[in-house]
C-alpha cells in the first residue's frame, strides 16, 4: 500500500472522528486509540524499511525517559500517552502527506458533506452549560474544531462550508472563532504587499516572539484592567473584551509565570504537575486551566518536556510553512496564545490535520525521502 494512500486514510479517519463521531469523551476514544497505534505501526515499517533516519530513533528513546520520570513522579496521565503516539504521526508525516488530485477531492466533498451534516445535528441537539448550541464537545473546544472545519473547507474551494461555520460562530458567540477567521481573511488579502518581507520571516521566531508578547500582555492586562462585567452570554460579549472571562484568563497566565520565576530549577517546574487539578490545588489562587498551549503545557508537562516536543514539532512547522499557507498557520498559532488547545507545540492529533491542512495549501508536496523546503 503507498504511503500517500494511508496518508489520505488518515485524513479521512481524524475527519470522521473530529466531526461525525459526536462523543469525545466516550464514542471517539477508542477510534483515537486505533489511529494512535497506526502511527506507531507506520512509524516502526518506516524504519524497517529504511524510509526514514534512524535519527528518528531519539525521540522516541526521549519520550520513554520522560515516561519512566513521570511514573516515577506519578504525575503520568493519559495526554502524555496521547502526545507521545502522535509525536510518532509527526516524525512520519513527511513520508505519509498525498496530492489533493481530482478523485480524492471528490471523494472528500463527500466526507465534507456528511461532516456538515453531522455539525448542525450536533447544534440542534446539544448545548453549553449557559444555553448556548454548540458541538458535542466543551463551548471553547466546540468553536476550535470549528475553525478546523472552516479551513478544511477553504482547502477544497467550498464556500458554503465557510458560510456556514461563520453563522455558527455569531450562534456559539465565540469571539475567538470569530477573530480567528477575520486574522485568516486578513493575512489572505494582505499579505501580497508584503510578500518580500514575508519572505525573510523565521517561524520559530514568530512563534517565540508571540509567546513572549502574550505574556507581557497577561502581566499588563492584569496590572492595568479592569474588567466591566462578570460574565456576557448574549451578543454583546462580541464587542466586550474586558470581561471577568479573559480577566480570570490572563490572570491564570500570570500565576504561571509566578510559578515558573519563583522556582525554576524544582521538579513540578521541570517535569509538570500532572493533572491541572494537582497545579491548581498547590497555587490555590486558580481559579480555571491557564487558556495558553504554552502555560498549560508547562503546568501539566513541565518545561523539559515542552522544549522536547517542541522541537520536532515546530521543525515540522518550519518545513510545511510558506507564503501561500501562511494564512493557516497564523491563526491557529492565534489560537493556541488564547486558548489550551494543543494545536501547536504538544503533538496531538488534532496537529496532524493542521499538518495535512498545510501541506494541501502549501503548492508543494513532500515525499518520504524530501522534506519541504520553507520560504519563510
Amino acid at each position: 500500500m503507498k504511503s500517500s494512500y494511508v496518508g489520505f486514510l488518515i485524513f479521512v479517519s481524524l475527519l470522521v472522528i473530529f466531526f461525525v463521531i459526536p462523543d469525545p469523551e466516550g464514542l471517539q476514544k477508542p477510534f483515537r486509540i486505533l489511529l494512535a497505534v497506526t502511527f506507531v505501526v507506520i512509524y516502526i515499517s518506516q524504519i524497517i524499511r529504511r524510509e526514514i533516519s534512524l535519527k528518528s530513533l531519539v525521540p522516541a528513546m526521549g519520550a520513554a525517559c520522560l515516561l519512566v520520570i513521570m511514573i516515577n513522579r506519578d504525575t503520568l496521565q493519559t495526554s502524555f500517552f496521547n502526545a507521545i503516539l502522535c509525536l510518532f504521526g509527526v516524525l512520519c508525516l513527511p513520508s505519509i502527506t498525498f496530492k489533493l488530485d481530482d478523485t480524492r477531492r471528490t471523494n472528500l466533498i463527500y466526507i465534507h458533506t456528511l461532516c456538515l451534516i453531522s455539525i448542525f445535528i450536533q447544534f440542534i441537539v446539544f448545548s453549553s452549560k449557559d444555553g448556548r448550541p454548540t458541538l458535542a464537545y466543551e463551548i471553547n473546544l466546540s468553536g476550535a474544531y470549528l475553525f478546523l472545519f472552516f479551513l478544511f473547507s477553504d482547502v477544497l474551494k467550498i464556500q458554503y462550508g465557510k458560510i456556514a461555520v461563520i453563522l455558527l460562530s455569531l450562534i456559539t458567540l465565540s469571539r475567538l472563532l470569530i477573530f480567528s477567521m477575520a486574522l485568516f481573511y486578513l493575512v489572505r488579502y494582505l499579505k501580497p504587499y508584503f510578500q518580500e518581507w514575508l519572505g525573510r520571516i523565521n517561524i520559530r521566531i514568530i512563534v517565540v516572539s508571540s509567546y513572549v508578547l502574550i505574556s507581557v500582555f497577561s502581566l499588563w492586562y492584569v496590572a492595568n484592567i479592569k474588567r466591566e462585567i462578570n460574565y456576557d452570554t448574549s451578543v454583546k460579549r462580541l464587542t466586550t473584551l474586558n470581561d471577568g472571562s479573559n480577566e480570570m484568563r490572563f490572570f491564570a497566565n500570570t500565576l504561571v509565570m509566578a510559578s515558573v520565576y519563583m522556582a525554576p530549577f524544582e521538579a513540578k517546574t521541570l517535569f509538570g504537575y500532572g493533572k491541572v487539578e494537582n497545579y491548581i490545588k498547590a497555587t490555590k489562587d486558580s481559579l480555571i486551566m491557564p487558556h495558553n498551549e504554552l502555560f498549560d503545557a508547562i503546568i501539566e508537562f513541565g518545561i523539559v518536556t515542552l522544549v522536547f516536543f517542541g522541537i520536532y514539532t515546530l521543525t515540522e512547522y518550519h518545513k510545511l510553512t510558506n507564503y501561500n499557507n501562511l494564512e493557516i498557520f497564523l491563526p491557529v498559532l492565534f489560537y493556541t496564545l488564547i486558548l489550551w488547545v494543543r494545536f501547536l507545540l504538544v503533538p496531538s492529533f488534532e496537529m496532524i490535520f493542521i499538518f495535512f491542512m498545510l501541506n494541501l495549501a502549501s503548492g508543494k508536496q513532500p515525499n518520504a525521502r524530501e522534506s519541504v523546503v520553507t520560504s519563510i
